[in-house]
């Protein structure tokens, strides 16, 4: 799998306007994109800093009960805080089949649409010592 740069940092936040407050007036960072993935049942914001090559993604889920929802349950588990590290790859299906190749376990096995109307698929943490991985592929 060829890796081209890491595209972000997703961190699950309770409140998105909140975090979104902090994160541009206390820390600087420019809001560049956000969205509400109904399929995903979450809302995303995508920050980055005066470079704007790596983003900080905040995810906030649509309903913080839903027990169906993978946001909402990192926040019930374990809080607010990093959810997810996504690199870019060139092409995200053939990237999907070298790492089950290599023995990874995989979430998605394809690439689905994502934020930002990318593609993007997850490895499970279980084969990155404990982090979820995304793959992010650009489509445009």
């Amino acid at each position: 799998m060829e890796t081209l740069d890491i595209d972000h940092v997703g961190v699950a936040v309770e409140n998105l306007e909140e975090a979104i407050k902090l994160y541009t007036e206390k820390m600087g960072m420019k809001l560049v994109h956000r969205e509400d993935l109904p399929d995903r049942g979450i809302k995303v914001a995508f920050l980055t800093g005066n470079e704007g090559t790596t983003a900080v993604e905040l995810m906030e889920p649509m309903n913080h009960e839903d027990p169906n929802n993978t946001v909402a349950k990192f926040l019930k588990t374990r809080g607010q805080g990093m959810h997810h590290l996504a690199v870019k790859v060139k092409d995200i299906n053939s990237s999907l089949r070298d790492l089950e190749g290599k023995g990874l376990t995989l979430i998605d096995k394809n690439g689905r649409k994502g934020a930002r109307g990318h593609l993007v698929a997850f490895v499970h943490p279980k084969s990155v010592m404990g982090l979820l991985l995304e793959l992010v592929q650009e489509t445009h």
